[in-house]
């Protein structure tokens, strides 16, 4: 009987180790913004926007609250979210379905992502095929209004440069779960400035103190640029299962911040390794 229990737990080691989940963690960096309670914050007298980028690719994701005691307004045909010098426009006068076919893989269609509150990631969204996005939104006195339409990374997952990665062995953030599993794993890393980065994305947007402002408007350019990715174990990247007061549990995330995003990677028969070309 022991030899059998033996057998299945080696069996069970070796199935575990052809087929790994892996995830890439994209941190970014900015050059006008401030980092506060892990988000980007850009404050003036008038305004403050909180940008938020946690979401599986990246989701350009940011509330703007409006400081003053009479309304603001933003007209979305004067903003744009510029992806690497590339202009994609916020508002276009055409039905919302085609202005997914027009954006493509940019286009963001799930719900909206309010900063420090978290949304399931199965959640199914729907889109109306009827209404126009809107142009003008108007933001009462002393209010926030949320805005969450580009991906920051629409790809299935980033190629990581062999060369440049580094592999660092670290404690494992999670429970190992069979009994031949290592107390460590390997956490790969490519790590870029501003001129090396891969990614610079700003989010230009136009406001104004009247709904039907003839060019009397105030600019925003808010700039951000990818300053590492790192490629995991999925179970490192979820972390431990924490239960709260009422005994549901959960994952705790240790690498959740709103300056930061996730790709899931498919499914792999390698753990990873700079013999191969694809193993980042």
């Amino acid at each position: 009987m022991k030899k059998t229990i033996l057998l299945i737990t080696l069996a069970l080691a070796l199935f575990s180790g052809c087929s790994k989940q892996f995830i890439q963690v994209f941190d970014t960096s900015t050059t006008n913004t401030k980092l506060a309670d892990g988000f980007w914050v850009y404050e003036t007298d008038s305004i403050k926007l909180t940008y938020s980028f946690w979401a599986d690719k990246g989701v350009m994701s940011f509330s703007v609250y409006n400081k003053l005691n009479k309304p603001i307004y933003i007209d979305w045909k004067n903003c744009s979210f510029i992806y690497n010098g590339d202009k994609l426009d916020y508002w276009i006068d055409e039905l919302q379905s085609k202005g997914e076919s027009y954006y493509g893989g940019y286009y963001y269609n799930g719900p909206t992502l309010m900063p420090g509150l978290s949304v399931s990631e199965g959640v199914s969204t729907s889109t109306s095929k009827t209404i126009k996005p809107e142009r003008v939104t108007f933001i009462p006195p002393k209010s926030k209004s949320y805005r969450s339409q580009f991906y920051l990374m629409p790809v299935s997952y980033y190629k990581m440069d062999s060369k440049k990665t580094i592999e660092t062995t670290v404690p494992r953030n999670h429970k190992p779960v069979l009994i031949f599993e290592k107390k460590t794993t390997t956490v790969y890393e490519e790590k870029f400035d501003y001129f090396s980065t891969p990614l610079k994305f700003r989010n230009y947007l136009a406001f104004s103190f009247s709904e039907n402002s003839t060019g009397n408007y105030f600019f925003v350019d808010n700039e951000f640029y990818l300053t590492s990715v790192k490629k995991m174990d999925i179970r490192h990247w979820q972390g431990k299962v924490v239960e709260d007061e009422e005994g549901n549990g959960g994952y705790v995330y240790p690498f959740k911040n709103g300056a930061s995003f996730y790709i899931k990677m498919p499914l792999t028969n390698d753990v990873g390794s700079k013999k191969r070309d694809d193993a980042y």
